[in-house]
């Protein structure tokens, strides 16, 4: 293609130059010498304006088309990613943790150099900053030439080489997470969503997800490699809210229902979510509940020495019985108050009879359901109900079968 893309231009110029020059007759020769931009300026010297901005521009539509056709024949970088994701699956040590972001950081650069990044308009206007009317239509006439200068073809090409870029890195990516051999950490997992996520293909999401929580788990110092079978229910095995929020968004942008939904079983549905939640956000106030009445005793023994109105102990059952009623009924308030919240829910909320320890623990699957049901519905507030279709009664009958309520009456605007 290229031999002939140059032949042509070779052709072109030939042509132009024997039209502007009748009386020396140039060498055939010409066509077998490299065409430079020379060529163009010995045309614009010769006054043949038109023929040279058409031959330059060919030349750029060829140009073009020839380094888009080695781009694609040329991926350096790719294949020393392919290179090194072989190494990793053949080497019969582990690799540790470092090695493996090292290796998804080294993907994630690539993946931000074939990432779809939004074209900005840049419009220029002339030295003096107005906008004439001459200049808006030498703008537009340059526009328009530009525009003209990649063909449909070295289009596709282009297109189709970043395509095939984006499918590799893909591909190495995930077989890095699917090696045996990797031991699938947080940040591991989290990277992973990054460059999928950029990549804009998302569908393995769900089963990577469901990996985390029930990959065999290599033991150092074996060989051969043995492995241990995990428990998916301990609250290591839980997915961090911060990657599962990452995750949804890309499927939300990627208009994938079914990936969502898969995403919001394997994340924040498990018993394991449910674990670490308690154990990260119930600790604490657990251990304080458990510690109030020690507290509350010790406090009371010493106020009982302020007062000689009634014996000791008398003073000491007294103030220890109004110290805990106190701090018992606050947090009992406090708690009904925490989980009886409704101002953070849009769509969704919970159906009548859900017991409140139940909402607090699955306010964050909720919650993305919410997301979902906002990305799926109308935007306006006055539409809202008034969604159908086959997507949209499954979100439904979905949400319906958690417990959960999609555009509960008594909550929509206008109806309080």
């Amino acid at each position: 293609m290229a031999s002939i893309c140059t032949n042509c231009r070779r052709t072109r110029v030939l042509a132009a130059l024997q039209k502007t020059s009748p009386v020396r007759r140039l060498d055939r020769s010409i066509l077998s010498r490299p065409l430079t931009i020379g060529h163009f300026q010995l045309l614009e010297t010769l006054g043949a304006g038109k023929s040279s901005k058409r031959a330059r521009s060919r030349w750029n539509v060829c140009s073009q088309s020839t380094i888009a056709a080695r781009s694609v024949r040329n991926d350096d970088p790719i294949s020393a990613m392919l290179k090194g994701d072989n190494r990793l699956m053949s080497s019969n040590q582990l690799p540790s943790e470092a090695v493996v972001l090292q290796y998804l950081k080294d993907c994630e650069e690539l993946a931000q150099s074939v990432a779809d990044k939004p074209q900005i308009s840049n419009p220029k206007v002339n030295r003096s900053g107005r906008n004439t009317p001459a200049s808006s239509l030498l703008s537009l006439n340059e526009q328009s030439g530009n525009r003209s200068l990649m063909t449909s073809e070295a289009k596709a090409i282009v297109s189709t080489s970043k395509r095939e870029r984006r499918q590799k890195i893909s591909q190495a990516t995930h077989n890095a997470i699917i090696n045996p051999k990797v031991f699938v950490t947080a940040k591991i997992l989290d990277k992973y969503v990054s460059i999928q996520s950029m990549l804009r293909m998302p569908e393995s999401f769900g089963e990577v997800f469901q990996l985390y929580a029930n990959k065999p788990v290599p033991q150092p110092r074996t060989l051969p490699v043995q492995y241990t079978i995990p428990n998916p229910n301990k609250a290591a095995s839980a997915v961090p809210l911060a990657t599962a929020v990452k995750a949804l968004d890309s499927a939300i942008e990627t208009k994938n229902l079914g990936l969502c939904i898969d995403i919001i079983k394997a994340s924040v549905c498990t018993t394991a979510f449910k674990r670490a939640k308690l154990l990260r956000k119930a600790g604490i106030p657990g251990a304080a509940a458990i510690l109030a009445p020690f507290a509350a005793y010790t406090l009371a023994s010493q106020l009982s020495l302020f007062q000689d109105t009634m014996s000791s102990e008398m003073a000491t059952n007294v103030a220890f019985a109004g110290i805990l009623s106190y701090v018992g009924f606050t947090a009992i308030i406090g708690i009904v108050a925490i989980t009886t919240a409704n101002d953070q829910m849009e769509r969704v909320s919970w159906a009548t009879g859900t017991p409140l320890r139940e909402r607090w623990l699955r306010e964050e699957e909720r919650a993305m359901a919410d997301r979902v049901a906002e990305a799926w519905g109308f935007k306006e507030k006055f539409k809202r109900g008034e969604e159908e279709g086959r997507e949209w009664e499954a979100l439904r009958e979905w949400i319906g079968l958690r417990g959960m309520v999609l555009d509960k009456v008594a909550l929509m605007e206008g109806m309080e």
